[in-house]
């Protein structure tokens, strides 16, 4: 009988577990390493509509906004203040402030930067994996530059999917895998050196 109240009452302590709970659990363990290597997959479309691209490659992280996408035709790297697209197909990189360019993608802004202007919350009615928990953000006005973002946590606070609807109602998709902590990254990995013959845009 014990077990079963005991059993009950730590139920019933994981289910309580509000939005902030959560989020602090990601927090923590963003806080905890310096850099991790993982495989993705993005995707986007319409939120009336089926998901379109389904690209995959491989995701760099290091603290400080720092991070590098890899694709097959496609690399953008970023040192937390500059971006740097290059474009394999047109053989051109476009170099942009990470402040200035709406497209940025930052781990970072939506763990600790959006969150305190957003309402936050435990999502129930999506599909988890055993030990996943999701927390939806809300932006509390129209200023950024999403409506509504979801994100996927594992029982060890990682992330392991995220889904951003924008302003104009794209929904775009983040499925991370094969997640690596603390591969000692070193700082030249966020820096791109374009290589002779190619068309640098510099829109700085």
């Amino acid at each position: 009988m014990k077990t079963v109240i005991a059993f009950i009452l730590i139920s019933s302590a994981v289910f309580a577990q509000s939005g902030n709970d959560v989020l602090r659990k990601v927090q923590n363990k963003f806080k905890s390493i310096d850099d991790f290597t993982a495989g993705f997959v993005q995707s986007s479309g319409s939120v009336n509509e089926s998901k379109s691209g389904g690209m995959s490659g491989k995701f760099f992280y290091k603290r400080k906004n720092k991070f590098v996408v890899e694709l097959n035709n496609q690399t953008i790297v970023c040192d937390g203040k500059v971006i740097w697209n290059y474009d394999g197909r047109f053989k051109r990189v476009v170099i942009s402030n990470m402040a200035d360019d709406p497209t940025s993608f930052s781990l970072e802004k939506f763990i600790f930067d959006y969150p305190p202007h957003c309402n936050v919350s435990v999502v129930k009615d999506k599909p988890v994996n055993p030990g996943e928990q999701i927390i939806e953000l809300i932006p509390k006005d129209n200023v950024m530059q999403f409506k509504l973002a979801y994100i996927w946590v594992s029982k060890h606070g990682l992330i392991s999917k995220m889904e951003i609807v924008d302003r104009g109602d794209i929904n775009y998709t983040f499925q991370f895998s094969d997640f690596k902590p603390d591969q000692h990254l070193p700082d030249s990995k966020f820096i791109y050196y374009p290589p002779k013959g190619i068309k640098v845009i510099d829109l700085r």
